[in-house]
């Protein structure tokens, strides 16, 4: 993961990547769905990459900037900024314009180069709205 990421392209790769896929025998992402920004919701995400994967890293949380803005206007913590959400889920977090609002992406940076999946087993997506949770 580089300035040159380009979000949106790597958050529709990371989405066709469930590691439940029909036919799939090889390592994919975790998906889980959300039904809206919080931080209980980004929690949830932490203690499936836990469960999910090994590698406890560093770690990035990566939002829309949209999605920031609703997690720290609206969420009930303490939580007013990136940097505050930083400290309490001791990751880093990246907030990014060209991040799709409906995905929040959990991952090792050395997991993606610019869109390419890397490692997808220490990727989680969390599908923010999602009425039913995807296989992963």
């Amino acid at each position: 993961m580089d300035s040159s990421t380009d979000f949106e392209e790597l958050s529709a790769r990371v989405r066709t990547q469930s590691e439940d896929a029909a036919g799939s025998d090889t390592e994919r992402v975790t998906i889980r769905s959300l039904e809206q920004v919080s931080y209980e919701g980004i929690e949830s995400l932490l203690e499936v990459y836990a469960v999910e994967t090994t590698d406890t890293g560093d770690l990035v949380l990566v939002l829309s900037s949209l999605n920031a803005e609703l997690l720290f206007e609206t969420d009930q913590s303490d939580i007013d900024d990136a940097e505050d959400l930083e400290g309490s889920l001791g990751h880093d977090v990246l907030v990014e314009e060209g991040m799709p609002e409906d995905t929040i992406l959990l991952l090792d940076p050395n997991a993606v180069s610019g869109e390419e999946i890397l490692e997808p087993q220490n990727i989680v997506c969390g599908l923010v709205g999602a009425a039913d949770e995807p296989n992963g």
